[in-house]
């Protein structure tokens, strides 16, 4: 969906993970990445899992959803990825209406009664969708909790990493 950022400066913890990252050789920042994403993946997933209120969120937002490490930090994306589902709705395309509603329409038509008159009928035609929410009701909220978790998961995964390779473990 969009962009939020943690400011490593804010944090000597965070700065100096990055550096500790920028000094290893490749194979161990190849490591620490895949570590990130196995550990960090199915909690992103759980985190979105927990919010959602109906199968067309599930399927737009949390099927969707991805965790992808970085030498330089953690990016929690939702929607970026997949094709259309069976329904038709993109979740590239649509995935707003299941993250922020839409706000309730009504449409009125007249139709013609089985005794030959006429009557108005009215249909709510957002019945099955959120309510509006300017904030949010699954990525933004689950990504605001889970944003800290990650980065303590991607710090412990480097420094587990470091440890394992200078006791000279395999993994």
């Amino acid at each position: 969906m969009t962009r939020g950022l943690i400011d490593v400066r804010a944090s000597r913890e965070l700065l100096a993970t990055i550096l500790a990252i920028r000094s290893l050789d490749k194979t161990l920042r190849k490591t620490i990445r895949q570590h990130t994403k196995t550990l960090g993946q199915p909690e992103w997933q759980r985190t979105l899992a927990e919010r959602v209120d109906s199968r067309m969120q599930h399927r737009m937002l949390v099927d969707t959803a991805v965790l992808t490490p970085s030498d330089n930090g953690i990016r929690l994306q939702s929607a970026s990825k997949g094709r259309a589902l069976s329904g038709g709705l993109n979740p590239k395309q649509d995935a707003y209406v299941a993250e922020f509603g839409v706000e309730a329409k009504t449409t009125t038509y007249n139709r013609k009664s089985r005794n030959g008159g006429t009557h108005q009928v009215r249909r709510r035609v957002t019945n099955g969708l959120p309510a509006r929410n300017a904030k949010g009701h699954v990525f933004f909220p689950g990504a605001h909790e889970f944003a800290a978790r990650a980065m303590s998961l991607w710090v412990q995964t480097v420094v587990r990493t470091i440890i394992n390779a200078a006791e000279g473990k395999q993994e």
